[in-house]
């Protein structure tokens, strides 16, 4: 007799994280979830509570995955990275952009810490790091209001596909704005232009 094929917690999330990045919740069951893994639902069902607590498992995987996006130095700036990165996540991953951002009230939590680890990383970028502290909050508000409304129009097709170096420059031209209006508004004497080779490759 064939020994008995185990599944840890985190294959089981591995497995359902590939079905929602292909298709998203819509199809969502344990059924799909066993299929995926060549297997009953019996593992799905003794590591998991519910299929909610394993939604939220993958919307965790998820966000980490986004988080890796925005964390990469495509450029010398934290600030111009954490926008490049949100775009390119879209863009690349537009099932799991949807199901965090647009489709599910259920990620306010996770997209609320989701910030909160960008404002801190934001204390590493040259130019933000001139803002006093109340203000760097509003630029980083400012920064995803446009953002995440860019990223939306990606992933829904409703934009063009860009490549990297076309939303650098996009994020470059509206961190322009947002950062020299924060300055000015703070008093600081000093533009974007003359600190733009943080900004470049």
């Amino acid at each position: 007799m064939a020994p008995k094929t185990l599944f840890s917690r985190d294959d089981i999330i591995n497995s359902a994280f590939k079905i929602v990045k292909k298709s998203g919740f819509r199809d969502f069951s344990a059924r799909r979830v066993a299929d995926e893994m060549n297997a009953s639902t019996a593992p799905v069902y003794s590591c998991f509570s519910s299929m909610d607590e394993l939604k939220t498992a993958v919307l965790q995987k998820a966000e980490e995955l986004m988080l890796e996006y925005t964390m990469n130095p495509y450029t010398k700036s934290v600030f111009l990275n954490m926008g490049t990165g949100l775009v390119l996540f879209s863009q690349e991953n537009r099932e799991l952009f949807r199901a965090l951002l647009l489709e599910s009230g259920e990620t306010r939590v996770l997209f609320d810490n989701f910030i909160k680890i960008l404002v801190k990383e934001l204390d590493r970028d040259e130019l933000i790091a001139l803002l006093p502290k109340k203000d760097r909050k509003d630029v980083m508000n400012r920064m995803m209001i446009f953002t995440h409304g860019f990223a939306s129009l990606v992933c829904v097709g409703l934009h063009d596909e860009v490549s990297k170096k076309e939303a650098i420059k996009i994020m470059y031209d509206m961190g322009r704005d947002v950062i020299e209006s924060a300055l000015a508004k703070a008093g600081i004497k000093q533009s974007l232009t003359e600190q733009q080779n943080a900004f470049r490759n």
